[in-house]
């Protein structure tokens, strides 16, 4: 009697302990478990992703110069042929929010015309010094257009291909830098004002442009249905031409050569009417004056019928008076290669899907590409020795479908 008794007092013994043992890991698991939903939660309310999203494409007609050459819309297209890569493109941004004062942005891109592989557009850090100011540091957008801040976002403006008279002159849309950006009130108009600083390469057909102490302000007032834009960049321009033995150009290499940069804009949206304008010019003080000044611009006009708005541009880039390019190998093999004249029309309609997804379609068309100081072949190229573009009138036209989520 007495041993069962024992026994049975070993048995409660270890069922208590293996009970409570039972216990003290459930209680440990509900509490790992809820530690990570808050560690869940937390990064949800820290992190949010957005992205957008484009297909697009594009042919021209058959364009040849005077003397039957075929030509090349951005030394990209062909007759008869659609395209579908150069203007396509996916982007993901990632914002994190550090603290109240503090975020990173990343913004991964990915191009068609770079068989989509993703690259870091956006990368930097931003800290609110105050409510009304904001300093940034990292890979940064250029602030040289009116739609500077979302250049590849399609579904924000209404062409499939902005104006490339102004946003096709420089190949590049980062600078490595900082920024700072003031919000200012006077009255009822609201302002930015941004100056920044930073550096960057830009790579035109395997020749690389050293652009090195960039710096500039930008002003964007808002004013109602109105929004105005104001632009200076400064900076110094490194191009080693030595290698360039036939014809040498040494001579005309640029080290650290004065540039800049100006724009303004202007645009008018009052949900029905809209109504866009700017202008650019771009300068470098090279040797023989060998690069050409380029002044820019284009004109814009679009009307929204509920979900569709047609839309009209016309649009120009103008390479100055060639007359002080004396040097006559500077004026061949230089001038004449960076220099652009044209003008373009461009008739397009934009119709909104669904929310956030827009239909596009447009078509422009291209010429006056010389006059009685300069010819050159615009926005087209062709093979070594290629002129101007006859008076065909050349024609390119582009599909898309655009998206933002």
């Amino acid at each position: 009697m007495r041993l069962t008794r024992i026994a049975a007092t070993c048995l409660v013994a270890a069922t208590g302990s293996v009970w409570a043992e039972t216990l003290e890991d459930r209680l440990a698991a509900a509490e790992s478990r809820l530690a990570s939903l808050e560690q869940q939660n937390s990064v949800t309310e820290r992190i949010t992703v957005n992205g957008f999203i484009r297909f697009a494409m594009e042919t021209q007609t058959s364009i040849k110069d005077a003397a039957g050459n075929e030509l090349s819309y951005r030394d990209a297209l062909a007759p008869d042929t659609w395209d579908n890569k150069r203007l396509s493109r996916a982007g993901l941004q990632l914002n994190a929010h550090i603290s109240d004062e503090a975020e990173a942005v990343v913004q991964l891109l990915a191009r068609g015309s770079e068989d989509f592989a993703a690259e870091a557009q956006w990368a930097y850090l931003a800290y609110n010094v105050r409510p009304d100011v904001t300093v940034r540091a990292g890979r940064l957008v250029l602030p040289f257009y009116l739609h500077s801040q979302y250049l590849n976002v399609g579904y924000a403006y209404p062409w499939v291909e902005l104006p490339t008279e102004i946003y096709g002159a420089i190949p590049i849309d980062t600078m490595e830098g900082i920024d700072a950006t003031w919000n200012i009130n006077t009255g009822s108009i609201n302002h930015k004002l941004n100056v920044f600083w930073g550096s960057m390469e830009v790579d035109v057909d395997g020749t690389v442009f050293e652009i090195d102490h960039q710096h500039g302000v930008n002003l964007r007032s808002s004013l109602g249905n109105w929004t105005s834009w104001l632009s200076y960049t400064s900076s110094l321009v490194t191009l080693d031409l030595s290698a360039v033995l036939v014809p040498p150009l040494a001579p005309y290499s640029l080290d650290r050569a004065y540039a800049h940069y100006t724009g303004a804009g202007l645009q008018y949206d009052n949900g029905s009417l809209v109504l866009m304008a700017e202008v650019t010019e771009l300068k470098i003080s090279a040797p023989a004056n060998w690069f050409p000044t380029q002044p820019a611009g284009y004109v814009m006009a679009g009307y929204r019928f509920g979900k569709l708005m047609p839309h009209i541009t016309w649009a120009y880039v103008d390479a100055e008076d060639s007359s002080d390019v004396v040097d006559p190998v500077a004026r061949a093999a230089l001038y004449d290669t960076y220099a652009d004249r044209q003008k373009s029309w461009t008739l397009g309609a934009r119709y909104e899907l669904t929310t956030g997804i827009a239909l596009k379609a447009e078509a422009s068309r291209y010429y006056d590409f010389s006059n009685d100081k300069v010819s050159t072949q615009g926005v087209f190229s062709g093979p070594t020795g290629s002129g101007a573009p006859d008076e065909s009138n050349p024609l390119v036209f582009r599909l898309a479908v655009d998206a933002v989520f």
